[in-house]
């Protein structure tokens, strides 16, 4: 079972060709979201992999820099859309209504490119504090889990969700999973968080996990629930919030009093 999620979250999430027909995948998808930090963790290795090999030919700062573009070229910048798309809504002082047709509406606004430059200046000048104090096996642990950190925001969202979107569809994919699901799928990030980055790893993860309530809420009282975009926007999100968090916690040190 977890082998054919696997293969369904790659097909969905990455432009890698897996060619192998998954049947009813809306159905799969949903009964497999504790899989979800897996994969996670998974096209984490790969682009943690891509980060440490090219720190033997390059320094340390633009080995980061291309580790975090590879991420880019193998999803498809797939949920930068969907964040740059959220910032021009909610940013857009419209009323939910246009708010919702300003996510629907194919081109970039200012706000949506502020998000997105915003976005790249976090993750590519961390390297700038977090190798101070890390070294490059540290440093390809935090890739990994920066993707495991993504995937493991989806899970969370999908606890009783209200999808805001059009019924059928993307909506069969998010609704109705079971706590169970989301539970098992966030332990994993959880001890992923502490075997690949320590206290401050997990410190971290924590506050991620709290995060995803508030955004949740918010979204709820603005739309009556989470779309589509609102959905893929809290992984970049998520993510922004874990390398921050990492970064006060190693530039302050206190995690070295901890």
């Amino acid at each position: 079972m977890m082998f054919g999620a696997i293969i369904l979250f790659t097909q969905f999430f990455t432009r890698i060709t897996v060619p192998v027909a998954i049947p009813n995948p809306m159905a799969k998808f949903n009964h497999s979201v504790q899989y979800l930090t897996v994969f996670g963790l998974l096209l984490g290795l790969l682009e943690g992999a891509i980060y440490f090999g090219l720190t033997f030919i390059l320094p340390s700062s633009f080995a980061w820099i291309l580790a975090i573009l590879a991420d880019a070229l193998l999803t498809g910048g797939f949920h930068l859309d969907a964040f740059a798309d959220t910032a021009d809504a909610i940013f857009s002082s419209r009323t939910p209504d246009k708010m919702r047709a300003i996510m629907k509406d194919s081109r970039l606004g200012t706000m949506g490119v502020l998000a997105l430059i915003t976005y790249y200046a976090v993750m590519l000048n961390s390297i700038a504090v977090l190798g101070k104090t890390l070294n490059h096996w540290q440093l390809a642990g935090l890739i990994v889990l920066l993707t495991t950190t993504a995937k493991a925001g989806l899970t969370i969202l999908t606890w009783h969700m209200h999808y805001a979107g059009e019924q059928g569809g993307l909506a069969e994919m998010w609704q109705g999973v079971k706590t169970w699901q989301i539970v098992i799928g966030e332990v994993i990030y959880l001890i992923l968080s502490v075997f690949l980055a320590g206290i401050s790893g997990f410190i971290s993860a924590v506050i991620v996990l709290v995060l995803a309530w508030p955004y949740r809420q918010h979204f709820v009282h603005l739309f009556g629930g989470l779309t589509g975009d609102t959905i893929g926007a809290f992984t970049c999100v998520a993510q922004l919030v874990f390398l921050l968090s990492e970064m006060i916690l190693n530039y302050t040190g206190l995690v070295s009093h901890l």
